[in-house]
């Protein structure tokens, strides 16, 4: 097991024999090691044994990371003494309370990713009594919204509400829609009540509003570009609804972002910081104009092949070309500025890719979703590094089959949520990822 060298150190200069049980507070400042590691040995019932947490997160930037775990020993009366350990680690020295259970905490911010065995025995170097402890890095769940239009009615919203209710640790990261300002078909009143849904989102739950963008003309022309409505992945609209993104050109392109954080300002929606495309049809181009506005997440790189009711249109090929290589498994990276699925071999971006990796739901089942999730976080397993699953749906098709499959696929998160201490998936805005993959 790894640990700091300090502690071996410090079990030198304690000594190694048992230290006399005291039932004074234990010192947190300076923690006394009794000696030799603790053997395995037989669970005897008479001892019982609960360790405060099962599953220990890592620090990465995002999670802080558990400093130590609380073991507490219901141990027969005769009992003089109580000694705990991690693994072969020199044992502590328990302290027994008012109540009659002894107590002790094991530092655990150390200790290697995988699975450990925490042991208890009396003044004797056998094990009587031992639980399991497994050690993970988090598995980082993000679960996105795609504005592509604000035309729907409450139901849609209600939906959304009841996804939270039913997963209370669920965080949204909505990328809204900038063009619910400029839509003639949107009412004020409408657009006044959607305003404040969305803030209420923010400020009650903590949600994140990042910015999507379909190259609608009323917005596109509000913003000072021309309106193109080729290339487009789907016949017969002359909206710019379906225009590839990517047809814009950088400065077209940091135009409409940067006119997009200016509507944010004016309603009072936050600064944005991320960003996904309509249709995920951002490419280089599309990367560099974030990079330059502001914003330091992009999430529109997608496995293409899972957009199969698209074949045969633009939008399929399109994408199976531009982002070949994105799998379920494709974790957060800074694009090459020569390659858009890479960092390597040239300069990466300072724009963290956040893959779509789990796709929106309009495209997967919720036993595919549960797939991916375990493709990314084996239930039981332990990770060796920060790991993204990333799902999601857009409110305006958010339909009752929809909710049920997004419903599969978060209460097969929630059994494994480390707030439950369940297993290392943890809720998280997509901005934040930002601060474990620098």
């Amino acid at each position: 097991m790894r640990r700091l060298p300090l502690t071996f150190a410090l079990s030198l200069v304690v000594g190694c024999g048992d230290v006399a049980p005291t039932t004074a507070p234990p010192d947190a400042s300076t923690p006394v090691l009794s000696g030799p590691p603790i053997a395995a040995g037989v669970d005897d019932p008479a001892w019982q044994v609960t360790v405060s947490r099962a599953w220990v997160l890592k620090a990465d930037g995002l999670t802080p990371g558990e400093r130590e775990v609380t073991v507490r020993v219901v141990a027969p009366a005769d009992a003089s003494g109580v000694r705990a350990s991690l693994d072969d680690d020199p044992a502590r020295v328990a302290v027994r309370g008012a109540d009659g259970v002894w107590s002790v905490a094991l530092p655990v911010a150390d200790l290697a990713v995988g699975a450990h065995t925490v042991r208890v025995a009396p003044t004797g170097a056998v094990a009587v009594a031992s639980q399991p402890l497994q050690v993970s890095f988090a598995a980082y769940v993000v679960v996105s919204t795609d504005w592509d239009n604000t035309r729907f009615t409450d139901s849609y919203l209600r939906r959304i509400e009841s996804l939270r209710e039913h997963h209370p640790g669920l965080v949204y990261s909505h990328f809204f829609a900038p063009y619910h300002y400029t839509d003639p078909q949107v009412t004020d009143a409408r657009e006044a009540e959607i305003e404040a849904w969305v803030k209420a989102q923010c400020d009650q739950y903590g949600d994140e509003l990042g910015v999507h963008i379909h190259g609608w003309c009323h917005f596109v022309t509000a913003a000072g570009v021309p309106c193109r409505t080729t290339p487009a992945y789907a016949p017969n609209d002359t909206t710019g609804y379906v225009t590839v993104i990517a047809a814009y050109t950088v400065e077209e392109m940091a135009t409409q972002l940067r006119y997009a954080v200016q509507l944010f300002a004016q309603h009072g929606l936050g600064r944005p910081t991320s960003f996904r495309a309509g249709g995920w049809t951002a490419d280089l181009g599309t990367l560099r104009a974030l990079d330059s506005t502001g914003f330091t997440v992009d999430s529109s790189a997608m496995r293409p092949d899972r957009i199969g009711s698209w074949r045969g249109y633009l939008l399929y090929d399109w994408n199976q070309t531009n982002w070949a290589g994105i799998t379920d498994t494709s974790q957060p990276y800074h694009p090459s500025d020569t390659l858009i699925t890479q960092g390597a071999p040239a300069r990466p971006m300072r724009l963290l890719e956040v893959p779509d990796n789990g796709i929106l739901v309009d495209y997967i089942t919720g036993p595919e979703m549960v797939a991916v999730y375990e493709a990314n976080a084996p239930s039981g397993g332990t990770l060796a590094q920060p790991t993204l699953f990333q799902v999601g749906f857009h409110p305006p098709n958010f339909s009752t089959t929809f909710a049920l499959r997004m419903e599969a696929a978060l209460s097969h998160v929630d059994a494994h949520l480390a707030s439950a201490d369940a297993g290392p998936a943890v809720y998280a805005r997509i901005s934040d990822l930002t601060r474990v993959w620098r």
